[in-house]
């Protein structure tokens, strides 16, 4: 059996399924981008790839029927992301929470047993801490966490009435291989764009505000290990460090690692309204999950692979 992955080629999505195959599962992957993420290719024989976008649910429906016989599970990472999805409002949060209906309309009709869904931690809105699933309601404060508040509640209920598993991961501030600076939002580019010798990295404020900034892989392989588990008390999860890191931390940092000489300047304060860190003792507790990399550690393999992408020329990647 196999596990079909919306937004497969994407950062969390290819990763997900770099971690899923390497515990032996077939993996169907689903992407507008047919580029193929590097460290998909050391487990390219468990991997079938079909260019499709989720908005098109004709094509799913046709891709389900090939393979109604195969897939056992849902994992959908697809989601346009942060700020970006005010720059075209009434298409972006189309994509958000109609691609999740519709791969909730397919999970219904061809009777799939378990979706899982990539959340995020600011569907937790304007609060300060370290946050656990069951200390606030959803409570988002733009239209990004809005999307995917929207989709949680939607997911849940598409569960309770067709009796299938939803899964929620919520995940923070992902970085690492697969995502350059510049294609991101500001707060990433600010964050990490010394890694890529970016030279707009000046801001009024920002150096103060302090997230859960999670390694790619961390967070990737987390989610895996939610979908992997045969039984679960909770349907919600937080996937991250635990650990709060400041922005002007991050961009120290990253000046350290980089190859060019960078100068940023952040102000202090904040950007934006997000909790701090997520608490993952429920993650740990019930999947085993612990994070591999602090960031430091995890700011130095980012840098060490833009240094080898830079060497041979970007490629298109993830973004």
């Amino acid at each position: 059996m196999a596990v079909f992955i919306t937004g497969g080629h994407g950062h969390i999505g290819s990763w997900a399924a770099y971690f899923l195959a390497k515990d032996g599962e077939r993996v169907i992957l689903f992407d507008t981008n047919p580029a193929t993420p590097n460290h998909l290719r050391e487990v390219a024989s468990l991997i079938t790839f079909i260019k499709g976008d989720v908005m098109d649910f004709p094509q799913l429906t046709e891709v389900f029927r090939k393979y109604k016989n195969d897939i056992d599970g849902i994992l959908h990472t697809v989601g346009i992301m942060g700020e970006l999805v005010q720059q075209n409002p009434h298409r972006n949060v189309q994509i958000n929470i109609g691609g999740t209906h519709n791969m909730l309309e397919i999970a219904r009709q061809f009777e799939i047993p378990k979706v899982v869904y990539t959340s995020t931690g600011a569907v937790y809105g304007a609060v300060s801490g370290t946050v656990s699933e069951d200390q606030y309601p959803p409570n988002p404060c733009d239209l990004y966490g809005s999307t995917k508040a929207s989709c949680e509640f939607l997911g849940q209920q598409y569960a309770n009435t067709f009796g299938f598993e939803f899964r929620i991961s919520r995940v923070y501030f992902c970085y690492g291989p697969g995502k350059w600076p510049s294609r991101f939002i500001r707060l990433y580019r600010l964050g990490f764009g010394a890694l890529e010798g970016l030279d707009d990295l000046v801001m009024d404020k920002g150096a103060d505000q302090k997230l859960d900034f999670t390694f790619i892989e961390d967070a990737a392989r987390g989610t895996a290990m939610l979908y992997r588990a045969d039984a679960v008390k909770h349907d919600v999860f937080n996937i991250a460090t635990g650990v709060a890191t400041s922005v002007g931390r991050v961009a120290e940092l990253c000046q350290q690692h980089s190859s060019f000489s960078v100068n940023v300047k952040l102000g202090p304060g904040r950007l934006m309204q997000r909790c701090e860190a997520l608490d993952i003792s429920r993650a740990r507790e019930e999947l085993g999950f612990e994070p591999q990399y602090g960031v430091e550690e995890g700011i130095q393999r980012y840098a060490e692979w833009i240094k080898k992408e830079m060497a041979k020329g970007k490629t298109t990647y993830a973004t």
